[in-house]
C-alpha cells in the first residue's frame, strides 16, 4: 500500500490571471497542449493577462501553504507575475 502524498507531493497546474483569479487545469495530470492553447486564446482575447503555473501544496486546505511556481506566460500582462501571485495568496486567505 502506497502512503498518503506529503503536502509538497501534489501538484496542481493552474492559470493565474493578473488580479490573482484562477482556473485549476487539473490534478495529478499534465495539461495538454490544446487545452494550454485554448486558455492563452481564451485570455487574449478578453485582453487579461495571465500565466500558466504549478501549484505545490493543499490547494483546498486554506491555511497550508501552497505555493506557486510560474511556468510561462499565456497572455500579455501590464503587471509582473510577483503581484499577481501575491493577489492570489491574499484571496486564498480571505476565503
Amino acid at each position: 500500500m502506497k502512503p498518503s502524498p506529503s503536502k509538497s507531493e501534489f501538484q496542481d497546474w493552474l492559470i493565474l490571471v493578473e488580479d490573482g483569479r484562477h482556473v485549476l487545469l487539473g490534478r495529478h495530470s499534465t495539461p495538454t497542449d490544446e487545452e494550454i492553447s485554448r486558455a492563452a486564446h481564451a485570455l487574449a482575447a478578453q485582453g487579461i493577462g495571465g500565466w500558466l503555473a504549478k501549484g505545490s501544496g493543499h490547494y483546498y486546505q486554506k491555511r497550508q501553504q501552497y505555493s506557486l511556481q510560474k511556468i510561462r506566460s499565456l497572455a500579455q500582462s501590464q503587471i509582473p507575475w510577483e503581484v499577481a501571485e501575491t493577489r492570489f495568496h491574499d484571496i486564498r486567505k480571505e476565503q
